[in-house]
């Protein structure tokens, strides 16, 4: 059985199903029922994968780790949902990405230490199971633990406040209406009487005109539509690659698979790049696009190296580039949709991203995993990717090029003037 092409394609297929519903479902059950759920799946998921699993098995665990990956989203969307303060949304995220990188490397450590040292045989990947399942355990208890939302972004509003115009003159009423938006960033401490809830169809016209007005900013669009196509072209080789390590190893006499161990290094290394990016004040309104091109052309070039690379050891390597070189630039392009948001738009535009994210996955593991249509290999594979971001960088070239132009018409004609 090809694991490849049987097993992962199920997780993609559902995935788009997946990642709508429980985006829909998120914010009406505020948060924390996800977040219990999210733990429950893992558990089950990993659970599956005891003992000697059958195709069927491994199938019904695809669909539990895509609701275990897809209820994540619950937990980002809690934390901005309970912090009062808008200037705090980019530390607790910074903080919380960080947190997660740190987990990810502590895991591959303790797995490869597992394998190579402690149980070398397959016995070893049993104990790695049993970890996970416990780990998943105690992120349920602490979902059921913390404190939850009172109310929900899309599902409630402020009330209007009952005004006395016998007691109030007209000037006092305009200053409040002015400064009054501008105080519900600061302090956003409302009660059940502040609130009042939303019909269906007020909720659907909500998300529609703040999907309408965040799409129609250029620099919102331009940042997302590169998130949402890179993002699918990293997955999928982060999702695949270790077919082709497993394939390097076999041809490689002298070499030894450390997957977990250049997992590890490759999340430590990515965690220091997004650090060290956060403290870059670029002109990435001016030169998005610019950056955007030549980041993509450079990630293409690597891909397409990485390839026709024969040496398991320089696959790890240029691996390790790959994945630094795109969190550098995934966290410069959230920073920027972030910033051109509205705080209730965050969850509807990242969500809206990974669904097209998804979509496209699905395309991909049905025209290339799959064989439907064409016949890869695992190395043309990963050098169909290379072409894929290469692509990416020639379209923004062109767009930096008109972007330029324009700017080049503007300043001429303010001479001429």
């Amino acid at each position: 059985m090809k694991i490849g092409e049987e097993v992962y394609p199920i997780g993609t297929y559902i995935n788009v199903f997946f990642v709508v519903i429980v985006f829909l479902v998120t914010d009406y059950l505020r948060y924390k029922p996800i977040m219990i759920i999210n733990g429950i799946s893992g558990i089950i998921y990993y659970s599956l994968l005891l003992g000697s699993p059958t195709t069927m098995k491994l199938k019904i665990g695809q669909v539990f780790q895509v609701i275990f990956r897809a209820a994540e989203v619950a937990y980002y969307t809690y934390m901005f949902a309970q912090i009062k303060n808008k200037d705090q949304y980019q530390i607790a995220y910074s903080r919380v990405r960080a947190s997660v990188l740190v987990g990810k490397c502590g895991s591959g450590l303790l797995s490869q230490v597992v394998i190579s040292y402690l149980s070398p045989n397959l016995t070893g990947y049993i104990y790695l199971i049993y970890i996970s399942i416990f780990g998943m355990v105690l992120t349920t208890i602490w979902s059921l633990i913390i404190p939850p939302v009172k109310f929900s972004l899309y599902f409630y509003k402020q009330k209007e406040p009952v005004i006395n115009f016998e007691s109030i003159d007209t000037k006092k009423i305009i200053q409040n209406k002015v400064i009054e938006p501008f105080r519900e960033n600061i302090d956003r401490t409302y009660t059940q009487n502040d609130l009042k809830k939303l019909k269906c169809s007020e909720v659907i016209r909500k998300l529609w005109l703040d999907f309408k007005v965040s799409y129609t900013d250029v620099n919102l669009l331009k940042w997302s539509v590169w998130l949402s196509l890179s993002l699918c072209g990293y997955i999928m080789i982060g999702q695949y690659i270790q077919i082709l390590w497993q394939k390097l190893e076999k041809q490689d006499i002298n070499a030894h698979l450390m997957n977990a161990a250049v997992d590890s290094l490759t999340t430590i290394l990515s965690a220091v790049a997004t650090y060290s990016t956060g403290r870059i004040n670029g002109s990435w309104d001016k030169y998005g696009e610019y950056l955007i091109a030549i980041v993509s052309m450079g990630l293409g070039c690597i891909l397409i190296v990485l390839s026709s690379n024969k040496s398991l050891n320089w696959s790890y390597g240029y691996y390790i580039i790959f994945c630094c070189t795109y969190q550098t630039m995934l966290t410069i392009s959230s920073a920027e949709i972030a910033k051109f948001l509205k705080r209730d738009c965050y969850a509807l535009v990242f969500g809206f991203n990974k669904f097209i994210t998804s979509i496209l996955q699905s395309f991909f593991v049905i025209v290339i995993v799959k064989d439907t249509f064409f016949s890869f290999n695992i190395e043309e594979q990963i050098y169909f990717y290379g072409l894929y971001f290469a692509f990416l960088g020639f379209v923004y070239i062109l767009l930096f090029l008109l972007v330029m132009k324009g700017v080049l018409k503007k300043n001429i004609l303010i001479n001429t003037i």
